[in-house]
């Protein structure tokens, strides 16, 4: 489903007798814990019983499992949060009821109205579009995955990065636009982050510019100079780190 309009313009995406709002920056500490149940590596578990089940039922059968994480009631509060829902979800007794199998089956109820796993594969790609929630590539082995991972995480520490705090993020996008908190804090989370990207790549475009403009200085690379309007969406998340481990195979003759 392309939901390009909605997230566009923050709208509401309506699937069938349900509408899924986007996320809010007040709400993301809820989100980022409530979501880790759209981003479980199924396909990763050498057990093939649960690769062939569908990512509804994987759930279900998590709720059974022993020390787990209550990923089920995980999906139940992070529907609360996207349909904006204060009445059926934030009853446990009526949320219990809500989860049910029919001829081996699992499905949900919301209203009057039965979801079944293809549907929650559709809500799923929906709330993770619109809050810019990462989904496991099962194209990549989950071996590949990690070693990239961990290449990422080596690169940014040997560059020294170390991410700001959400309170940061926040206080510096009052800092430079001067919008207020309270408006912050009701932004859609994709907007906020895209704010800040948006910003960041302003701000080095027009250093990029000036220093070459100078005359004292030329880059190699023309590509560093790219106007700020130009798109900076994550194609490949992982393009950066995986070149370098290109270089590095070709080096030692893997």
């Amino acid at each position: 489903m392309d939901v390009s309009y909605y997230t566009t313009f923050d709208l509401p995406i309506k699937y069938r007798s349900i509408k899924i709002y986007p996320i809010i920056v007040k709400d993301v500490m809820p989100l980022a814990l409530y979501s880790s149940c759209l981003t479980l590596d199924k396909n990763s578990s050498p057990n093939p019983e649960i690769i062939s089940m569908s990512y509804l039922k994987y759930l279900y059968y998590l709720n059974t499992v022993k020390d787990a994480e209550p990923y089920l009631a995980y999906f139940d509060r992070l529907l609360g949060l996207c349909l904006k829902d204060d009445s059926s979800f934030n009853d446990p007794m009526e949320s219990l009821k809500r989860y049910r199998y029919e001829n081996g089956e699992p499905y949900f109820i919301i209203g009057d109205e039965k979801f079944y796993s293809f549907d929650f594969e559709e809500i799923r790609n929906i709330i993770s579009q619109q809050n810019m929630i990462e989904l496991p590539d099962e194209n990549m082995s989950i071996e590949v995955r990690k070693s990239l991972e961990d290449a990422r995480r080596y690169k940014n520490k040997s560059n020294n990065e170390n991410p700001a705090s959400l309170e940061d993020y926040i206080i510096s996008l009052s800092v430079v636009t001067g919008w207020e908190f309270d408006y912050i804090y009701s932004m859609p989370y994709r907007k906020f982050i895209k704010a800040i990207r948006r910003y960041d790549n302003y701000v080095h475009y027009k250093i990029y510019l000036s220093a070459s403009l100078s005359g004292f200085v030329e880059f190699k690379d023309k590509s560093v100079i790219k106007h700020w309007l130009s798109n900076i969406d994550d194609t490949d998340k992982y393009s950066d780190v995986s070149v370098e481990l290109d270089k590095l195979k070709e080096k030692v003759g893997v």
